[in-house]
This record gives C-alpha cells, sequence and structure tokens, in this order.
C-alpha cells in the first residue's frame, strides 16, 4: 500500500507537470498507450479469451466513466496544487459507498451516513467554496472522483458476468480508443523528454493498481488502507519541491477529515461483512 500510495502521488505530480504544456486529452492518451504496453505481456499470456463478453454495452459505459475519471483528474492537475488534488481523492470510497447504497440496495446505519457526511466535510474544508481562496480545479477533482466511485459500481456489476481478466482488458481498449480522437484535436508535438515522462506515466500506473491489489488481497482494509494517507504527504513534498507549492494548513486538516472519513466507512463495512463468533 506504501508502494501504491507513492506511485500516486509520483504520477499526479508528473501529470501536474506536463499538463502545464500538453493538453489533457494527449497527457491522458499517452499514460494509457503507455500503460498498455506494459500490460502487453499479461494480455499475450491470457490471449484473446479476455475479450469475450456478452455485455459490451456495460464495458462501454465503464471505459467512457473511467476515461472521464482520467481527464478530469489530470485536468485538475493542470490548475490546481498537487497536494490539494490528493487530499479530494480520498473521497473515492465515501462516494462509491453511496452509490451502492443508491443503486445496490446495500444496507446502511446512522452510524454510515455519519461517517459519510464528515468526509464531505472535510472535502469542504479543502475546496472552501465562496472563499478568497478557493481553486475551481478542485470541482473538476471532485468529479474525477464521482467518476471514479461510478466506474467502482459499474466493475461490480460486470465481475457477476465476466472475470477480471476480460474487465481489465476493455478498459485498455477502451480508453486508447475514447482518448484517440480528442488528443488528435488538440494535439501538440511533445519533446523527447515529454515523452518519457508519459512513460514512466504509464508504468506508475500499472504500480499503482498491481501493488494497491495485492495489498488488499495480502490483509484486511481496515489494515492496509491507512497506509494509503501517505500519499498525501508525498504530493505535498513533489509538490514542495518540484513546484513550489506550499499547502496551508487547511489541505492537511481537510484532507485527514476524508481520510479518517473513509477508513471509518471501511471499518464499518468490513465489520458488518465479517460473520458474528
Amino acid at each position: 500500500m506504501s508502494v501504491s500510495a507513492f506511485a500516486y502521488a509520483a504520477s499526479i505530480g508528473i501529470a501536474h507537470h506536463l499538463t502545464a504544456r500538453l493538453p489533457v486529452f494527449e497527457v491522458a492518451l499517452g499514460r494509457n498507450v503507455f500503460a498498455l504496453v506494459f500490460m502487453l505481456p499479461w494480455l499475450m499470456r491470457v490471449g484473446l479469451n479476455a475479450m469475450r463478453t456478452s455485455h459490451i454495452g456495460m464495458h462501454a459505459i465503464r471505459g467512457l466513466c473511467s476515461a472521464a475519471n482520467v481527464w478530469f483528474l489530470f485536468g485538475a492537475l493542470a490548475v490546481a496544487p498537487v497536494a490539494d488534488v490528493s487530499a479530494i481523492t480520498f473521497l473515492m470510497p465515501i462516494i462509491a459507498s453511496v452509490l451502492a447504497v443508491m443503486f445496490f440496495r446495500e444496507k446502511t446505519s446512522p452510524v454510515q451516513w455519519l461517517a459519510t457526511v464528515t468526509g464531505f466535510c472535510g472535502a469542504l474544508i479543502v475546496i472552501r467554496p465562496g472563499m478568497e481562496a478557493f481553486n475551481p480545479g478542485l470541482l473538476l477533482a471532485l468529479a474525477s472522483v464521482i467518476a471514479g466511485s461510478v466506474v467502482a459500481m459499474l466493475i461490480k456489476g460486470l465481475l457477476k458476468y465476466d472475470s477480471s481478466d476480460t474487465v481489465a482488458a476493455w478498459l485498455f481498449v477502451s480508453h486508447t480508443v475514447l482518448g484517440l480522437i480528442p488528443a488528435i484535436i488538440v494535439w501538440v508535438n511533445p519533446t523527447w523528454q515529454e515523452v518519457l515522462w508519459m512513460v514512466a506515466l504509464g508504468y506508475l500506473g500499472t504500480v499503482i493498481q498491481r501493488a494497491f491489489n495485492r495489498s488488499m488481497a495480502l490483509a484486511d482494509a481496515t489494515v492496509v488502507l491507512p497506509f494509503n494517507f501517505t500519499r498525501l504527504i508525498w504530493a505535498a513534498l513533489f509538490g514542495f519541491l518540484f513546484f513550489s507549492e506550499v499547502p496551508d494548513i487547511w489541505t492537511w486538516v481537510g484532507g485527514t477529515v476524508i481520510f479518517l472519513a473513509s477508513v471509518w466507512l471501511t471499518r464499518i463495512s468490513t465489520a458488518r461483512r465479517k460473520p458474528p463468533g
């Protein structure tokens, strides 16, 4: 989980650097293409069977929402500080839990709703709408979190019919196809240094997912999730060292509130799933 957190902070730092000159769609396409390159050995191993599905429509919707997630995130990084965007992304498990109640009729409790409201209060502390320090880019970060939460719900639905290999394979394809035309329209020729940064971005994308999934497989979510908070520390450090960004006290306060609320919500969900005794 610590490796995943470091890779996440590094990737949004790179995206923050690249989107200062290159269009968001182009950076997103570069990241997806090179991530696909790094996943080719796996795709070759599982073969074309990974592409068989009878729910192509759901895969297409999931692909569009997932692409929007990346576009919104990179758009936020183009105009907002790295640490602030990182703090907002902690909202994902909170919003995902709300969507699970709405669309999957999952049972909830007053304590869960209290944790959810606490998380949203933390987001308001970071965003500070109506105040002088408000950055509109943080609304893009919030939109990214909502899109990512929808993706999580769609994956949960798709896994009832298709294997995880099939779900992953269609993600790679949909990201590349959906991002190609927008990237061509706004294309700016990248320098060789920027291409190398995109290669790193693609590699880090695979590290984030594989390290995160591995940590969740090895230990309970309530044990490993607290280590995910280190990505806010790394994001603040990278922002300070490479972009001269100094997060204010409200970013730390709001980010901490959001994260504690998400861990609280995870502990409640985990306790509910465990059999009594």
